[in-house]
């Protein structure tokens, strides 16, 4: 990534990958700013796991057996809900309670934007990267900076767990002031992360999308 002011992490820290632990201190390390998502509500809460699918409930049941005091502590500070300045930050969706709401469809979006106001709201949940606006839905290519309307809904895609048919990392860069969002991918070592999760014995499945995209 560029050099940023800071650093927002929109939710599912830990769940799905192999090193939770490791992720969480990273986070702490560089002063993120984080909301909490429905896999790291899963790891205070159990009862979540009866909506997961087996895969991912397997996983979340393995991370929980590996988180340490520590890790649990910064999961359960972790607020549902955040702000910078007079815009806003969820992994789900902005509709009180905040819920594991997937926002997917231009019209879905529409209702959630005449609620919002002349604001930003940068979400996560469906690993896509996406900005929806009242004027419908739009893919966004990377490293070419969007300008964005007052009201906008952006998702900045997923970091490991991608649903885009790309494997690199994807992030977006947001300049508040010009009122602009870049997005932009990054390759990693998909090879010794997929030996990792193999070696905890997590679900094989959740190795091999990772090179897929899916």
């Amino acid at each position: 990534m560029p050099k940023v002011d800071r650093i927002l992490v929109l939710g599912d820290i830990v769940g799905y990958g192999p090193d939770p632990n490791a992720v969480i201190a990273r986070l702490q390390s560089v002063r993120a700013r984080a909301v909490m998502g429905n896999h790291d509500q899963a790891m205070l809460d159990p009862s979540l796991l009866d909506w997961f699918n087996p895969h991912a409930a397997a996983a979340a049941r393995w991370t929980q057996t590996v988180l340490t005091p520590q890790s649990r502590r910064y999961l359960t500070s972790l607020p549902k809900y955040g702000r910078v300045g007079r815009h806003r930050y969820v992994h789900g969706s902005p509709r009180k309670p905040y819920i594991w709401e997937y926002i997917l469809d231009e019209l879905q979006a529409l209702e959630i934007l005449m609620r919002l106001g002349d604001r930003f709201c940068f979400f996560g949940h469906t690993h896509l990267p996406r900005i929806f606006t009242t004027e419908g839905e739009q893919v966004p290519q990377a490293d070419d900076w969007i300008p964005l309307p007052p009201a906008a809904l952006v998702n900045p895609g997923s970091v490991g767990q991608p649903r885009d048919g790309n494997p690199d990392a994807a992030y977006a860069v947001v300049d508040l002031e010009a009122g602009a969002v870049r997005f932009g991918r990054v390759p990693y070592d998909l090879v010794t992360t997929q030996a990792k999760i193999r070696q905890a014995g997590l679900p094989e499945v959740e190795a091999v999308r990772l090179a897929l995209g899916q």
